[in-house]
């Protein structure tokens, strides 16, 4: 295929469930449903980590976690390994972000010609209190942060709106000044990030009595896994909703991918009135999923698929329309799939992953994929591989989970310490070590993780830091930052 520019549209913590074209018959995500249509949606994608910061560093370098210490929330991308964008920059190639990104801070390390309204993490440092997994702590301001869910505007939202304005004002520049190479635009938009606070307009699409109830909910349905129950305790939302506010949360966040939907119709829109769509591949992901109040879990953090599963979408020249693609891919085939569209010859910076359209190709519905967690509220390390039908999460120094996605979709049988499943336990468990030494990587992790404790003063220190919830956006009079 010849080359071509690339639009990456990048959100944050979309629950791969929560869109038509994934079969929602309440959600309204019609750009995004119409995008699926005229190209390829990858049914079995998944994070590489299912937390920002974390999966942010494997995007940015097309490698897992454990290979370069992308631990937690404290350990942001900050230019090391080189990135898939230092490489294309080296080769001339225009490669510009607006919007989220989540690295350490801006620089031109980040594989980027140009930064517009980056967010970063906070202060350049993180959220350290992640790094207190032994014993976890229990994260504060949870009931602020349920309490904000309903209709309304926040800084978020406003963040979203100025980035899609921005990224319309860069697609009609490069419309008006054509260029003799492809070039990419990757645009990091927020929604539906909590807070679950969506703009009236679209929290009125939704009724919050018609909206399905989150599965598995009750207490007596809720699964009972050690390390999962240890997580709640840590980051227990749940607490702090009663009937009322869990339906108007979950409403909050279907208007948040509606808000969304709507920021990407816009950028849509105009790529094709400048022109530029006829010669533009259009890939749309997300860094993680959100629990949404299934099994009494809020935000990510867990390997069960509305945490670890993404939506992934690609459309434009040479990706055929229609094409729903069962292959297990991660977010590091996102790097290649770059490469190939833009025609740029790969080196080591494109990281582990394969191209998106080697599977558009020829399928491989056996083929394995990977996700780690090591952050806040872990006392173990989580590590999870997805071996066709099957779905494995080794948690070391506790059992396993296995789960039959082809019979149970839901995750709603864990048939991890089923003695009839011994032999598929077994399987899944010496492919996984071929991908890493987990218990080795739980090791390291731990290790790295408390030097990093004592160089930011001890336990006692970073508890008296500010647990700042999540990331402030910029100020939006600060257009550009390189």
């Amino acid at each position: 295929m010849r080359p071509r520019n690339v639009l990456f549209l990048f959100s944050d913590e979309h629950n791969r469930d929560l869109l038509g074209c994934y079969g929602d018959r309440h959600v309204k995500t019609p750009h995004l449903d119409r995008l699926a249509a005229r190209g390829a949606r990858f049914a079995n994608a998944y994070t590489n980590s299912p937390i920002c910061v974390s999966a942010r560093a494997s995007l940015a370098t097309g490698r897992y976690p454990h290979e370069i210490s992308a631990w937690d929330s404290a350990a942001p991308y900050d230019g090391r390994p080189r990135s898939w964008g230092c490489r294309l920059l080296d080769d001339g190639y225009d490669v510009v972000s607006i919007g989220k990104l989540h690295y350490r801070r801006p620089r031109r390390e980040n594989g980027f010609s140009r930064e517009i309204l980056p967010m970063h993490v906070f202060e350049g440092v993180g959220w350290v209190q992640s790094l207190l997994r032994d014993p976890p702590i229990v994260m504060a301001g949870l009931e602020k942060m349920a309490g904000e869910a309903g209709r309304g505007e926040t800084s978020y939202t406003a963040y979203d709106r100025a980035v899609a304005e921005q990224a319309c004002d860069w697609l009609t520049a490069a419309a008006a000044a054509p260029r003799e190479a492809p070039w990419m635009l990757f645009v990091g938009l927020v929604a539906p990030h909590f807070p679950l606070s969506a703009p009236a307009e679209f929290y009125d699409l939704y009724d919050p009595e018609s909206l399905p109830p989150p599965r598995l909910y009750d207490e007596d349905e809720r699964p009972r896994h050690p390390v999962v129950e240890a997580l709640r305790w840590s980051c227990d939302y749940d607490k702090h909703f009663d009937q009322r506010r869990v339906k108007v949360a979950r409403t909050g966040y279907y208007g948040l991918c509606s808000f969304l939907d709507a920021m990407i119709g816009k950028i849509l829109r105009t790529l094709d009135d400048s022109g530029l769509a006829q010669d533009t591949v259009v890939i749309y992901s997300t860094d993680h999923g959100d629990n949404v109040g299934h099994r009494g879990l809020w935000g990510k953090s867990v390997m069960y698929e509305d945490s670890v599963a993404v939506p992934m979408i690609m459309a434009g020249p040479g990706v055929p329309a229609g094409r729903v693609v069962e292959t297990p891919v991660s977010l590091i085939d996102l790097p290649p799939s770059f490469f190939e569209c833009l025609g740029a010859v790969g080196g080591p910076e494109v990281g582990i992953g394969r191209s998106l359209f080697r599977f558009i190709e020829a399928e491989e519905p056996a083929r394995p994929v990977f996700s780690e967690y090591h952050d806040g509220g872990a006392v173990t390390g989580m590590f999870m591989l997805r071996d066709g039908r099957w779905k494995y999460v080794a948690y070391p120094g506790y059992p396993p989970q296995l789960f039959d996605l082809a019979q149970d979709p839901h995750e709603e049988l864990d048939l991890g310490s089923d003695p009839a499943f011994a032999s598929q336990r077994e399987s899944c468990d010496r492919k996984l070590r071929a991908i890493c030494d987990y218990e080795s990587v739980n090791r390291r992790a731990f290790a790295e993780q408390a030097a990093r404790i004592e160089q930011l003063g001890g336990r006692a220190a970073i508890l008296e830091t500010y647990d700042h919830g999540y990331t402030m956006p910029p100020a939006l009079d600060a257009a550009e930052q390189s």
